[in-house]
């Protein structure tokens, strides 16, 4: 069993659940720190998003924290590597995620910084640059570059000139 934040009939709640396994795709990780996003507030205040909230759903879209077991087909993982992942429920002790949303850590960088970006850094990279094909010398209007994804993709424009 583990502590988490669910959504419950009154607002969220710490309670005691499950604590999750890996799926021959995903990763386990012992959570050290969660970022919050707005979708995070609308499912702390009962509504869904996309397929996940409502009552008993566990809080957190993006965590980071420690590989503690991975299923049968991931490669490239370990227990003990520090990752950063977006997925479901990492407002708990331990989280899940499908392998390709779980990155490395880059040397240096703590948990709390990690845990703002899988969310804000996968959105605006497949925008501006995959599907985007935004190139260097290249103009963007950003609108809305007050929130985390706004402000991420000023930070890529600005890397690539």
């Amino acid at each position: 069993m583990m502590k988490a934040a669910v959504v419950g009939a009154s607002g969220v709640e710490i309670r005691e659940v499950p604590k999750p396994t890996p799926g021959p795709t995903q990763v386990l990780v012992r959570v050290r720190a969660s970022g919050l996003n707005r979708a995070d507030l609308i499912m702390a205040s009962g509504r869904a998003h996309g397929a996940h909230g409502g009552a008993g759903a566990i809080l957190g879209l993006e965590f980071a924290g420690e590989v503690v077991e991975t299923g049968a087909e991931v490669e490239g993982l370990k227990p003990g590597d520090r990752v950063m992942c977006s997925g479901t429920g990492g407002y708990a002790e331990y989280a899940v995620s499908d392998r390709g949303r779980v990155d490395p850590i880059p040397n240096g960088m703590d948990f709390e910084h990690a845990a703002t970006l899988p969310v804000s850094l996968i959105t605006l990279h497949n925008a501006l640059i995959t599907a985007g094909r935004l190139r260097a010398g290249e103009s963007v209007l950003i609108q809305g570059a007050s929130s985390g994804v706004g402000l991420m993709g000023l930070q890529i424009a600005k890397l690539m000139g």
